[in-house]
């Protein structure tokens, strides 16, 4: 039983961790200035009501550790998933979203009455 609650306190901790950063550009890392940080929440999210996971961006998958990507200025194409913790549902939506190096963005669930339902997932700027 102790190694299996060890096991399960070591998986939690990976997936909490979950703030690791992918680069989806070529090339070698570019300065802050240059690029958008796009986040997301983590997978596991104890307590949250809403959790908006960022599935996909420009047709690249994102890990379940990984909480934010940093791309170039543009447009980019997002997949991103809506969880209700009460209702234990979800939604998928698509994104077109334009972004400017040197900001933070992070994705805003929209939901429905109670928090009964994600209607949509809207990208703020977050500086």
């Amino acid at each position: 039983m102790k190694s299996v609650r060890l096991s399960f306190i070591a998986t939690v901790a990976v997936l909490a961790s979950g703030c690791m950063s992918v680069q989806l550009y070529d090339g070698p890392k570019r300065d802050k200035d240059e690029v958008a940080r796009i986040t997301g929440d983590p997978v596991v999210t104890a307590g949250s009501p809403v959790t908006v996971i960022l599935r996909q961006v420009d047709g690249h998958d994102i890990g379940v550790t990984q909480t934010s990507v940093e791309v170039l200025e543009g447009k980019h194409n997002l997949l991103v998933d809506c969880r209700i913790a009460e209702t234990k549902g979800g939604s998928r939506h698509a994104l077109e979203v334009e972004v400017f190096g040197g900001r933070k963005y992070r994705l805003r669930a929209e939901t429905g009455p109670a928090l009964r339902e994600c209607t949509g997932v809207t990208l703020e700027s977050v500086d």
